[in-house]
């Protein structure tokens, strides 16, 4: 007979899959940016307004809104957002699309299987 999954071996599996991507920030504090699917349901709905706010800021060149919505996405992917929040007001927007870039690239959700097993 085949061994009972358990939750917590899943989450476990999930959390290796899934991966957070580390940063260290100036004060030498470290956080963990989430992968949207880490994050609790209600809040995918979230990332992607604040995905598409981006885009559309970006695309009309309004600048003071994409830097606004780039700092609402990482505080909301981030394992602890008053730690990254104190250091965050001061990025520049370079460095915040260079963050975010990395956070999608890092955290992708892998290609289903082609596999028929």
């Amino acid at each position: 007979m085949a061994e009972a999954l358990s939750i917590a071996a899943l989450r476990a599996e999930a959390e290796i899959t899934y991966e957070a991507l580390p940063l260290t920030l100036e004060s030498g504090a470290a956080i963990w940016l989430r992968s949207t699917l880490m994050l609790a349901e209600a809040d995918y709905v979230v990332v992607e307004q604040l995905l598409e706010e981006i885009n559309t800021a970006s695309t009309d060149n309004r600048l003071t809104a994409a830097i606004g919505a780039m700092r609402r996405l990482l505080l909301l992917v981030a394992d602890d957002p008053t730690t990254l929040e104190a250091e965050l007001t001061t990025w520049p927007l370079g460095l915040l699309v260079t963050l975010i870039e990395r956070w999608q690239n890092g955290t992708q959700v892998p290609e289903a299987s082609s596999s028929a097993n």
